[in-house]
């Protein structure tokens, strides 16, 4: 899991694993999905787009959530 901090006009710089992950350079376009209270993002481009649907389907998006509560409670 990685940690942003948002600038007082609304900016986050994207940690540089995060970016590698997403595989996005300057001028790339990035998603927000939103459900609930919860923002996924995501690169813009179909095939990302259609892998994070398969991921979100199965039990990996769930383990990861409980990854992430474990790490901000220590």
């Amino acid at each position: 899991m990685e940690l942003a901090k948002m600038t007082s006009k609304g900016q986050i710089t994207v940690p540089k694993r995060i970016r590698s992950l997403l595989q996005v350079d300057e001028g790339d376009r990035i998603a927000f999905i939103e459900n609930d209270d919860f923002v996924i993002m995501a690169k813009a481009d179909l095939v990302k787009l259609h892998q994070l649907e398969a991921f979100l389907s199965d039990g990996k998006f769930q383990r990861l959530i409980q990854t992430a509560n474990q790490q901000l409670e220590e």
